[in-house]
Order: structure tokens, then C-alpha cells, then sequence
């Protein structure tokens, strides 16, 4: 769905988009829905993945860090929006800007950390 010109995810659906696990030493993101691969090309979600994970771990609201892949000439930024708890869980929102040739894509998402230390999206 489209807010304000940003691609909001947050339907049952695009639950297989996004998967980091902080506890792992290479955290993993799944961009397996054709929503990810319509957007990125080459290695972009594996640097998006290793700034997202990192993000989730160490990252302050409100900071934001580029990514960039020279191979594709795609960039952009990650910024946490906010964190809060849902239930028991700590939660994060983060928004992903990528500029992607000629277009701009914004996805905001929601996740929680689950016991075992994996963050999951999170549904609406």
C-alpha cells in the first residue's frame, strides 16, 4: 500500500521479506517475495542486510547510516525510526530509502526480537 509516497509493508504476505537474526554473526535477509525482487539487483539486499543488522543491534533512534552497491550504482540510507515493546518483545521500526536508477523506494519496517534473539517482522 502506498502512504504519502512510501511503500508501506505490513500484510501477512510480506511476512518472508525480512528476517535478521542479531545473534548470528552474518545475519540473514530474505528478500524472496517478487516485491524485493522487482527493486533490488546484484548484491544490494546482502548490503542492506549487513547495515540492517547492525542497525538493529547498535543503532540509537533516529540514526541513520548510507548504503551503496558500486556494482549496481544503487544507494540509499537506513534510518531506525523508533523502538518500543510490543507484548514482551523490544521492537524497532527502521525505514529502508533506497534510490534505485531512476526511482525512489521507501519501505518502513516493523520488527521484533523473539526469544531466541532473531528479529521478525512484524505484522500490522
Amino acid at each position: 500500500m502506498k502512504v504519502n509516497g512510501m511503500t508501506k509493508l505490513g500484510s501477512a504476505a510480506t511476512l518472508a521479506l525480512l528476517l535478521l537474526t542479531a545473534g548470528s554473526a552474518q545475519a540473514q535477509l530474505l528478500f524472496g517475495s517478487r516485491l524485493g525482487q522487482a527493486h533490488y539487483e546484484g548484491d544490494d539486499t546482502k548490503i542492506i542486510m549487513k547495515v540492517g543488522a547492525d542497525m538493529l543491534r547498535n543503532a540509537c533512534d533516529g540514526e541513520s547510516r548510507p548504503w551503496s552497491n558500486p556494482q549496481t550504482g544503487n544507494s540509499g540510507t537506513i534510518t531506525v525510526l523508533r523502538s518500543y515493546t510490543r507484548g514482551q518483545m523490544p521492537c524497532r521500526d527502521t525505514q529502508v530509502n533506497s534510490q534505485l536508477k531512476d526511482r525512489n523506494v521507501v519501505y518502513v519496517l516493523p520488527v521484533c526480537q523473539i526469544a531466541d534473539g532473531s528479529w521478525k517482522f512484524a505484522p500490522q
